[in-house]
């Protein structure tokens, strides 16, 4: 009992030595550092869960309308309003924290591949509501589950329809409208966070592993690391293993056709990020290159992100709409596209938040 009051004496004084306050860190640069977090939040954030907010609300009144009418019009409408949702997700997928973080919002959201046998499980005891979310049932929600749903049970419309006009069809229709309540009352939460807290956000700007800053920094280069490169290309092109490569851990793995385009505006926000582009494209404000080009020598390095930027791009433009016939045909490409990336890793996360003095928060055994 000694011994454990005495660590926690000494604990407390060495936190009340140290200062975590964003006010009293002391920074190696003049850049206010605001600047960003103020265009992030108002031009690129609040813009992008908007647009993702609607693309979800048109989803909803679709699943509704073929929930009521399980006709062929609705459900092409139906696959029409996800597509659109699932690329809209992409320019908000990387915003994972606050309120995110603490839902497991991009797990909800955007676990691939799905689960089918869990999903049907679910189906079959008449779950029409979800709730809570745990490691049990991840792949049974969000997105890739509505995909199953509206593609994957069938290998053309009218056997999909099938299981919407049979004995199980309220099962099926009910699961389908508890994912996409489950998908819009997650967004809820995120949007009204973000709604609420739009000062405590921007003011915390100092140099500090709990600013917002920092955490929006390293969340975009986990995001770019993570579910960018790793998920999106290292994965199901097998890079890191015997480079067979593997179509079923493709994203959006019913609807393949727009694989490429859900690549894209995933990078776009990355990019968008890095230079402070408006979600809308119009206007350009303050980003991370910006910062950069406050500090000294960092010209070298910008000119590399910038040319490494564009070379991703032009990787990414090479590949087919649909990665399970690009992997068929020509993984080679989907190699190309990984090694650009994990140069682009390279710059950002070891040089450029070297310049920044951020540490990064998260770990990785991936050699970057």
């Amino acid at each position: 009992m000694k011994n454990i009051l005495f660590k926690i004496t000494i604990l407390c004084l060495i936190i009340s030595s140290c200062s975590t306050s964003d006010e009293n860190i002391s920074l190696n640069d003049n850049f206010d550092r605001k600047l960003i977090l103020e265009n992030t939040y108002d031009n690129i954030i609040v813009p992008a869960f908007n647009d993702f907010d609607n693309k979800l609300k048109a989803l909803e009144n679709d699943a509704t309308n073929f929930s009521n009418d399980a006709s062929q019009d609705n459900l092409e409408n139906l696959r029409k309003s996800w597509e659109d949702a699932y690329i809209s997700w992409q320019s908000v997928a990387m915003f994972n924290l606050r309120k995110a973080e603490e839902i497991f919002y991009a797990d909800i959201m955007n676990t691939y591949p799905c689960n089918e046998s869990l999903i049907e499980s679910n189906i079959q005891d008449s779950i029409h509501e979800i709730t809570a979310i745990s490691i049990n049932n991840l792949g049974s929600t969000g997105l890739p589950a509505f995909g199953y749903l509206i593609y994957g049970l069938g290998g053309d419309s009218i056997n999909v329809l099938s299981y919407y006009n049979s004995n199980d069809a309220d099962k099926y229709k009910a699961y389908l409208m508890a994912l996409i309540n489950n998908m819009t009352y997650s967004t809820d939460l995120v949007i009204n966070d973000w709604t609420n807290n739009r000062y405590d956000f921007v003011n915390s700007s100092g140099n500090t592993s709990t600013s917002s800053l920092n955490l929006i920094i390293n969340d975009f280069l986990q995001y770019f690391e993570k579910r960018v490169r790793e998920a999106k290309i290292a994965t199901p092109s097998s890079i890191r293993g015997d480079l067979t490569p593997k179509p079923n851990q493709i994203e959006s793995l019913y609807k393949p056709e727009i694989n490429k385009i859900l690549l894209e505006s995933a990078f776009s926000s990355v990019e968008r990020f890095y230079y402070g582009y408006s979600y809308s494209g119009l206007s350009n404000g303050t980003g991370l290159e910006d910062y950069l080009s406050a500090l000294e020598n960092t010209n070298d390095l910008r000119n590399e992100i910038d040319n490494q930027i564009n070379d991703v791009n032009q990787k990414i433009s090479l590949l087919d709409n649909n990665f399970i016939l690009q992997l068929e045909n020509n993984p080679q490409a989907m190699w190309d596209v990984f090694y650009s990336m994990q140069n682009l890793v390279t710059y950002t996360k070891s040089d450029m938040l070297s310049k920044f003095n951020i540490s990064s928060d998260y770990m990785d055994n991936d050699g970057d």
